[in-house]
């Protein structure tokens, strides 16, 4: 008969490509007890009713890699989500794990069943603070585990088990590098050192580890090294023309001729840039005959053109200077120790501390920044200045007509103005200039962040009667995380400057020209930069006792039974710094200080019904509230809410022959709203696409009806069918935390089979997760998509949609959107901000198969092991404002839409290990991807967008024992497969979370253990 224990066993194995193991283990191995992930309840060997993924601790570091998020990635169960080639996520730096791409905060990492130290308002967990050392293997269970764990494992759990009873000496060193360019160096230092004590009731072990990886900026890689995507801010600074109180176009054909541009080339009001020398240029219309018109500056400039599209038009190429590998210093220790003083009690301790720095960097600051008129009560977010006017607001600068650097050419085309902006003080020609800038003076956005994590464990377990165990632990711990970053400016000093009636000289040398890329004095990059000094420290204690034991005795087996009871405390505070107020750069956020708190009751059942039938019953009831002290730190007059909700579930296994398992599960979980959801806030920049752009499906086949929606949506008369919006373009948002959240619900089924015949292991299993009444803020391009009739919201096109009441435009472009209250939008600002919306859905299949071929003809140890891990994606489906409903599997992200947010149809990992002799191996990964639609396209429906094609990466490795040594030599991406590219993408040209950015990669590795 095939045991409950032997399957998940041999396919936990298989994931790691070594050998098949359940066939040859010694008929009493089955009496041994272990607690598997998703149960507290210990039971013969390896077993679970949930869909179980178990690698080896070793298999996280064999291919060389300095942190566990880069192996975890390559399983088909995960999202690659934030990474080490991540260069702007919102998580800075860190590194998370992503469960079928619901999100970090949706699943829960743990440390021997237990919860680690979290990193990030979401309550995440950092994986660049975890040391891999002392891992023994890592358990994921992706089928919802909430019951056992909290209602926050909605997707699953990824469990770290450690080694016990540790003995000896075990050192690693590994290096690796690119080849053949050789600049993205990785190395690690690691050791582990522990014994036995008091005649073995008692352990001790110790784990240093010491990493470095080399940063990689986008210069070095051909296909990242020209921005896929534009931008419409320049560093030479560009003109914004008035819709309502345009300049004239004769003016620009009259400039333009005098120029010597052909009358064919003349650029329209909305295209106009700025030269050095006080001239203007036409930055040219995407896919049009229109051309980069009088540019005077060379391609090496820093004026820095992207030659992916000039001189069709003229974008500032950002990207060369952008960070495509985040650097990394890492030091971390661990300790874990247990002393039995009798079988009642056995004192447990763990602590660990790890320091790491990285960093990421940005091209120079494009400068969107909202500024009102000063009487405004709007957010401290915004500058003030009075060439607005009153109640209204803008973004970019305003630069009065008065002020001296304003050239000759550029005062004939102000003259003709003769009407009036309702958004600017005054009328014609006297109203102030509306202009785009990037700050190349004030440097890179750069980010320097220290993360420090301290944490400490202490517990105490035992059996207090024959068969019936407690256990009993406290943890606490601290994160602080600071950040220094530089390049960021002050909109507020930057307005100062433009008004004044020197153009700033009074008020540091040389004062400020805006009018091209001119020099800008130390003294004046000193005004107007703000180096922002952030912290944040997040304090975590958790209380947890249970006791399990066994009630009665059932034909299968004992019933098993657990009751526990666990207490959680977090705190959250955020000290943002200069950075909080009118600041462009890095985005701006608000000052966060706030408590939650958990009380868990929780208890399971293990009914073994019959030798080959099993049934689990989890539950868990969850108090959770929440203070925000931001207002004045008075815990009786902040704000605070609180949630009482059961989680619940159950699993069944059923064995009908020897060689089949059936197994199925349900788990239902209620997931209280993180620090982030109810507190946090800040600006942001999502990609958007623009439907009024001329050559777009919508104005190509809407007619009048689109034509007239772009007008009444803010595309200027003078220019709506010539207007061509920029590929790529960003748009501003700011967001804020929501108090009156509530939690999100979901259900979890998973239903398999576990199969075994001799050598051959297989298991497929089919998994389906709702959540309901998801949190969320509104995602940008649905709001868009919306409001041009791209789904069935506004079929009739109506100008009136509260879809379209929130678009600003700038210089016909989107440049910044709101929310109105009656979509989830904050009723005073407009600001985006987490809402009980919606639902989402996903449904796959999971395939494991291992196969073990004895190869004798080689040596009488020789042997052949063959073990694929598959994925298939049936439907990621998002419900979200007005019941829209977008099946985004099979597509590829951008920008903007949330790291992890690809979904491939088909992934998979096949390892091999070809056992030349017990010494020596031959081991080959193949990792493939399946190809995508963009998720663009699912949105707005009829538009052309490219996606990435299938990919295949091959990796290889020989590793040779000798004595106390291991040597292992091996190259990842053999074959240097280059990422695919599209448009538009998360960053580099491609989804870099998702795929290889650094190219082929050779690895040698040495471990003495004794």
């Amino acid at each position: 008969m095939l045991k409950l224990s032997a399957a998940p066993l041999v396919l936990g194995v298989a994931m790691v490509s070594a050998p098949v193991q359940a066939q040859d283990a010694p008929a009493d191995e089955g009496e041994a007890t272990i607690v598997v992930t998703g149960s507290r309840i210990a039971r013969p060997n390896l077993e679970s009713n949930s869909p179980v993924a178990v690698v080896t601790g070793e298999a996280t570091v064999e291919n060389a890699d300095v942190t566990l998020d880069t192996f975890l990635n390559t399983l088909p169960q995960v999202n690659p989500a934030g990474t080490t080639t991540s260069n702007n996520p919102g998580n800075n730096g860190q590194s998370n794990i992503n469960l079928r791409g619901l999100g970090s905060n949706r699943n829960l990492v743990l440390i021997n069943g237990r919860r680690p130290m979290v990193s990030a308002s979401d309550q995440t967990v950092d994986l660049n603070t975890i040391p891999q050392g002392l891992i023994e293997r890592i358990e994921i269970v992706t089928g919802g585990a909430g019951a056992a764990y909290g209602a926050d494992a909605i997707a699953g759990v990824v469990n770290l088990i450690l080694k016990d009873n540790f003995e000896g000496i075990d050192l690693r060193v590994n290096y690796s590098n690119s080849i053949p360019k050789t600049d993205a160096r990785e190395y690690q230092f690691s050791g582990i050192i522990g014994g036995n004590f008091a005649d073995g009731r008692g352990n001790i072990a110790f784990s240093a580890e010491y990493s470095k990886r080399q940063g990689l900026i986008k210069a070095q890689r051909d296909f990242a090294s020209q921005a896929t995507s534009t931008t419409s801010s320049f560093p030479t600074g560009s003109f914004s023309n008035s819709a309502t109180n345009p300049i004239s176009q004769a003016s620009i054909d009259a400039l333009f001729a005098s120029y010597g541009v052909a009358p064919g080339q003349t650029p329209q009001a909305n295209q106009l840039g700025f030269n050095s020398d006080g001239s203007l240029f036409g930055v040219g219309t995407f896919n049009s005959p229109v051309d980069v018109s009088n540019f005077r500056y060379d391609l090496a400039s820093p004026a820095n053109p992207n030659l992916n599209f000039f001189p069709d038009f003229y974008s500032y190429n950002f990207d060369i200077v952008n960070i495509l590998v985040l650097p990394l210093e890492r030091k971390s220790a661990f300790l874990t120790a247990k002393y039995e003083i009798n079988p009642a009690f056995e004192v447990f301790v763990q602590g660990g501390y790890t320091n790491y720095k990285s960093a990421t960097a940005l091209a120079p600051t494009p400068v969107s920044t909202g500024i009102v008129d000063p009487t405004s009560d709007a957010s401290a977010l915004n500058a003030r200045s009075p060439l607005v006017e009153v109640g209204q607001r803008i973004t970019g600068f305003v630069v009065p007509v008065t002020n001296p650097f304003v050239s000759d050419d550029l005062r004939s085309l102000l003259n003709s103005r003769v009407l009036d902006d309702p958004l600017l003080a005054g009328s014609g020609a006297d109203e102030g200039i509306r202009i785009g800038y990037r700050f190349l003076g004030t440097g890179l956005r750069e980010q320097q962040l220290e993360n420090e994590v301290i944490q400490g464990l202490a517990g105490l377990r035992g059996e207090f009667a024959p068969g019936w165990r407690y256990e009993a632990y406290y943890s606490w711990g601290e994160t602080t995380i600071d950040q220094r970053a530089t390049g960021n400016v002050n909109v507020q000093k930057v307005q100062q400057l433009l008004e004044a009636a020197d153009g700033g000289d009074s008020l540091c040398a040389g004062g400020f020209n805006p009018f091209g890329i001119q020099p800008l004095s130390q003294e004046c990059v000193d005004f107007v930069s703000e180096t922002g000094v952030t912290q944040t420290k997040f304090t975590q204690k958790v209380a947890q006792a249970y006791v399990s034991g066994e009630l009665a005795d059932l034909p299968g087996g004992p019933l098993g039974v657990v009751f526990g009871v666990e207490q959680r405390k977090f705190k959250y505070a955020f000290d943002p710094g200069a950075l909080f107020g009118p600041i462009a750069g890095f985005n701006t956020s608000t000052p966060d200080l706030g408590t939650n708190e958990f009380l868990d009751f929780f208890g399971e059942l293990r009914a073994p019904i019959m030798d080959t039938l099993e049934l689990s019953l989890t539950a868990r009831h969850s108090k959770s509230k929440f203070r925000n002290l931001i207002d004045d730190g008075d815990p009786n007059t902040s704000g605070r809410g609180s949630s009482g909700d059961w989680t619940y579930g159950g699993t069944i296994s059923w064995s009908p022959i020897d060689q089949v398992r059936l197994r199925a599960s349900y788990q239902h979980s209620v997931r209280a709203p993180n620090f982030g959801e109810l507190f946090s806030g800040g600006g942001g920049f999502p990609q958007i696409f623009d439907p009024c752009s001329v050559n777009s499906q919508f104005r190509q086949n809407g007619g009048a009806e689109a034509r007239q929606l772009c007008l009444d949506t803010g595309v200027s008369a003078g220019t709506i069918d010539s207007f061509v919006a920029t590929p790529g373009a960003q748009a501003f948002i700011t967001t804020t935390g929501n108090e009156n959240l509530k939690p999100e619900k979901s259900d979890t089924f998973t239903v398999g089979a576990v199969f075994q015949s001799g050598p051959f292991v297989a298991s497929i299993d089919y998994y389906n997760i709702k959540i309901k009444d998801t949190i969320f803020a509104p995602d940008v391009n649905e709001i868009i998509a919306s409001c041009y009739g791209y789904n069935n919201i506004n079929p009739d096109l109506d100008e009136n949609s509260p879809y379209c009441a929130g678009l600003a435009r700038s210089n016909n472009n989107i440049a910044a959107i709101f929310l109105p209250e009656e979509l989830g939008g904050d009723p005073v600002t407009g600001y985006f901000q987490n809402v009980n919306q919606g639902s989402v859905k996903t449904s796959g299949v999971d395939v494991q198969l291992g196969y073990r071929l004895p190869t004798p003809f080689i040596n009488e140890d020789s042997a052949l092991n063959l073990n694929l891990a598959l994925n298939y994606l049936i439907d990621f489906k998002n419900v979200g404002l007005g019941g829209l409903k977008t099946d985004y599997a099979g597509t590829a992200s951008y920008f903007g839409a949330g790291l992890g947010t690809s979904f491939p149809r088909w992934r998979a990992t096949l390892n091999s290990k070809l056992n030349i002799t017990r010494e020596l191996s031959f081991d080959t990964r193949v990792r493939f991807t399946d190809g995508m639609k963009n998720r663009a396209a699912v949105q707005y429906v009829g538009e052309e967008f490219t996606g990435p094609g299938s990919v295949f990466y091959f990796d290889f490795a020989l590793q040779a024992e000798v004595d106390a040594m291991t040597f292992r030599i091996g190259v990842n991406n053999a074959f240097d497969k280059q990422p695919p590219t599209y448009a538009p993408n998360v960053q580099s040209g491609t989804d870099p979370s998702l795929y290889d950015v650094i190219g082929r990669r050779a690895y040698v590795s040495a471990r003495l253990k004794f």
